[in-house]
């Protein structure tokens, strides 16, 4: 009797250490914990305003919040690579641009829409070759194209928005689909297919061990320029998608537009769990952050806090993420 009661102890003791270890490394993962905190944000914001729960404020948020998570895509590609890239937001508004000005010259709505994500395609490939090919270091290369897309933005509008588009385009960044926004569709699609392809995915799997150690994956046989090469050109190309649906849905190309959108994208995805030293991140745990970032911004809206502050919270968590990042990379 008495054995049979040890037994029954021990057995319980086993299940209870089997159930603590199981839920530390549930908490233990950054998207967890990041949706907890997301959970812990939307509870208190529905206290503190009574606009924050209406519908019309959560359409606004799923419309901004979409068009930046579809670039945020293409920044974990490239900060699991090992890089990142600071021109995306000078390639939004030129993209947008380049699609408002070929609609005004008469072309049909997808060659123009064709034609603005084909220029994103063209940056990231400039981007991406200059760095495979010449070693420069993707911070140089992207502030280059920064002050190069930006400026080729104001030499073809000449600094005046490009407006009067046709109402099939501006349905694509204002209709819906079944009452949700067309761009918070799109933005799911992407994201869907994207954390398959870099969660399961045999050919974006190798962006991790380029991360990690870009000498060791070039020497297993891994071909890390063509690599990066393609990511780039896949960064140019989302941040393009980003260009298009913000020119549709503000019924205006500007080319001043997305100022130090980069500063966000990139503290978003280090929020999520990308690091900028390379090697870790997921595309789930970048749109948790941004989603973190957006109801920040949304909150400061709401409150009535002055908007000249969300310069310096966006610095604020970006400074504490990096700081983060690096202090568990030393305790690992």
């Amino acid at each position: 009797m008495q054995s049979e009661k040890n037994n029954y102890q021990e057995t319980n003791s086993d299940f209870l250490k089997k159930t603590i270890t199981v839920i530390k490394k549930v908490f233990s993962i950054r998207e967890t914990m990041l949706f907890l905190i997301i959970l812990l944000l939307v509870f208190t914001l529905a206290n503190l305003s009574p606009h924050f729960l209406d519908v019309t404020n959560f359409r606004a948020i799923s419309r901004g919040f979409a068009i930046e998570g579809i670039v945020i895509i293409g920044m974990t590609f490239l900060l699991v690579s090992g890089n990142f890239d600071l021109s995306i937001g000078a390639v939004m508004a030129f993209t947008g641009v380049m699609t408002g000005y070929f609609l005004q010259m008469g072309l049909p709505i997808p060659i123009a829409i064709f034609g603005g994500v084909l220029s994103g395609c063209l940056t990231g490939f400039i981007n991406g070759f200059v760095v495979t090919r010449f070693r420069v270091n993707a911070l140089i290369t992207t502030l280059a194209m920064m002050s190069i897309a930006r400026g080729v933005s104001l030499v073809i509008t000449q600094g005046r928005p490009i407006a009067a588009f046709p109402l099939d385009f501006i349905f694509i960044g204002q209709g819906e689909v079944f009452g949700i926004p067309i761009p918070f569709v799109i933005f799911v699609g992407f994201v869907i297919i994207s954390d398959l392809l870099l969660r399961r995915g045999r050919y974006f799997r190798q962006l991790y061990f380029i991360g990690s150690n870009e000498d060791a994956a070039r020497l297993s046989g891994i071909k890390v320029d063509r690599i990066k090469l393609i990511i780039f050109i896949l960064m140019g190309a989302l941040a393009a998608c980003g260009g298009v649906l913000s020119t549709a849905r503000l019924m205006s190309a500007i080319p001043t537009a997305f100022v130090g959108l980069e500063l966000k994208i990139i503290a978003a995805a280090v929020i999520g769990g990308a690091s900028l030293k390379g090697g870790e991140g997921t595309v789930t745990g970048s749109v948790f952050g941004l989603l973190f970032m957006a109801l920040i911004s949304n909150a400061i809206t709401i409150l009535r806090v002055s908007p000249y502050w969300e310069g310096i919270v966006v610095g604020t968590v970006l400074l504490a993420a990096v700081i983060i990042d690096m202090i568990s990379r030393q305790k690992k």
